[in-house]
């Protein structure tokens, strides 16, 4: 046995040797003596696994702690980088995906119009998509039902409700991004007493949660409560974002309405307030911006849940270009800080002594606004370099406090995304979900813009709704189509 044990030594170590033994002189010993060895097996495996786990950290291969040693190096480099360069992201962001085209049993199809040339188009359009007295009413029943839905659970919340055009026509992409934002709004004291309450489905702990945790927790809770409810439907959720929400689709006085459901945001009221004010300094100002996001709707590059721009930043885009564009001798809209309502809201700002005032009557009909503003951010702003701050009213580089969004594109190069500044907090670029792929659609689409309106075009064609590429085709190549899949983007 023993010769056994010397032919093994290769395989058994001297730790195992001598567990072995005291097994052995536990097995024949004594009872009184087995009763000690018993006391002094814990410590002598305790020592024998420190021995082993010393033998295996000394005998690690030179080549493994060369490695070990250069990837620390790399994270020192990667921390240094960082320090030096604090606007920028210390990990770029993934290419992205890809959208393929899906079947869909409701397909858009591309709108027409009745008037002959672009002008007139577009002022059919504005007469279609502007928000409506029975619009706004349909809105605020939807709120009112909301708030009678969610009493038991939390009586002491308020809601609203805002829509950012007509409610009461659907359009390509309308479940994708809807045009009405219900906002349930109450104290985070009060989210964490009714969440312990809630008899469905208590949260015991939701006093110890932080104000962005409660705030989904009850996101979360209404959401139960509101598809328990007939007449509304859930469809997605993005609680990724910087102010989580749910989409649901509401049956109410006779319409399908899609919205866009949140707890304690602020965005839609913020988006509300711009384009309030917006219209009373310069009626087509408001009209180019409900313009610019209808053709990113369509177009397929306002869906902020797939990383694209949402519709709020593409109309701080319209916004600036009127503060900035040169087309006339007075500018179309002056600095936010000149808006009454909305400079009451921007942090650090005094609010005495503003008023909403007009910058001067623009001249331009909206069809040759949405002309330039194409121009503008094709051939005359830097996406690298500029910020779109309507805050500031003008041209300027980046600022410093505005973090860059760098994207990593298809073929391995990196890219800045648009640094578009959110007005009410200066510090957040409104492009930080956005990837290598939908920087490049966005590119693609302002060019495709450029190249239509170089040429007389209709307003059709123009707004004509994105078909995403055919995952079949050749080449990634988009199929040709009259239409698009409403809910193409809800994948």
């Amino acid at each position: 046995m023993l010769a056994s044990f010397k032919n093994g030594g290769r395989d058994l170590d001297t730790n195992a040797l001598v567990l072995m033994a005291v097994g052995l002189l536990i097995v024949v010993a004594p009872l009184e003596l087995g009763q000690l060895a018993f006391a002094l097996v814990g410590s002598l495996c305790y020592a024998a696994l420190q021995a082993s786990r010393k033998s295996t950290r000394s005998g690690l291969k030179p080549h493994d702690k060369l490695k070990k040693g250069k990837q620390v190096e790399a994270d020192a480099s990667k921390g240094q980088l960082t320090k030096t360069n604090s606007r920028a992201k210390p990990d770029t962001q993934s290419v992205g995906k890809q959208e393929y085209r899906q079947v869909s049993q409701q397909p858009v199809v591309a709108q027409t119009f009745k008037a002959g040339n672009l002008e007139s188009q577009v002022e059919e359009l504005l007469e279609q998509i502007s928000p409506s007295p029975e619009g706004d009413q349909l809105v605020q029943d939807i709120a009112a039902a909301i708030k009678k839905a969610l009493h038991q659970l939390i009586p002491e919340a308020e809601v609203l409700g805002f829509a950012s055009g007509d409610v009461l026509r659907g359009t390509a992409f309308a479940v994708a991004i809807p045009e009405v934002d219900i906002i349930l709004s109450a104290s985070p004291s009060v989210f964490a007493q009714r969440l312990q309450n809630n008899a469905s489905r208590p949260l015991y702990h939701a006093a110890n949660l932080d104000d962005k945790k409660l705030q989904k927790a009850m996101l979360r809770a209404c959401t139960d409560t509101l598809t328990s409810v007939p007449g509304f439907k859930f469809r997605r959720s993005a609680f990724k974002g910087m102010q989580p929400k749910v989409t649901l689709m509401v049956e109410l006085n006779g319409r399908n309405v899609p919205i866009d459901f949140s707890v304690n945001t602020t965005t839609p009221l913020h988006n509300a307030a711009l384009l309030t004010e917006c219209g009373q300094i310069e009626l087509r100002a408001k009209e180019l911006i409900l313009l610019v996001r209808r053709w990113a709707k369509d177009r397929g590059i306002s869906h902020a849940a797939k990383g694209h721009l949402s519709p709020y930043a593409w109309s701080l885009l319209a916004i600036y270009f009127l503060q900035v564009w040169d087309g006339q001798d007075q500018p179309v809209l002056p600095s936010i800080s000149s808006f009454k309502m909305s400079s009451g809201l921007l942090r650090q700002q005094h609010k005495a002594g503003r008023s909403t005032t007009s910058a001067g009557t623009c001249k331009q009909s909206v069809a040759f606004l949405f002309q330039e503003f194409i121009r503008f951010y094709t051939q005359s702003f830097d996406w690298r370099t500029e910020a779109v701050s309507v805050r500031a009213g003008k041209r300027q580089a980046t600022p410093m406090s505005l973090p860059l969004q760098i994207v990593t594109l298809e073929n391995g190069s990196v890219d800045v995304a648009p640094s578009v500044q959110d007005p009410f907090e200066t510090r957040r670029n409104l492009s930080d979900a956005m990837t290598g792929v939908t920087l490049t659609r966005l590119h693609e689409e302002l060019n495709r813009a450029q190249s239509l309106c170089s040429s007389d075009v209709s307003l059709s064609e123009l707004i004509e709704p994105w078909v995403p590429a055919d995952r079949d085709a050749l080449g990634g190549a988009a199929t040709k189509s009259g239409h698009a899949d409403e809910d193409s983007s809800d994948a």
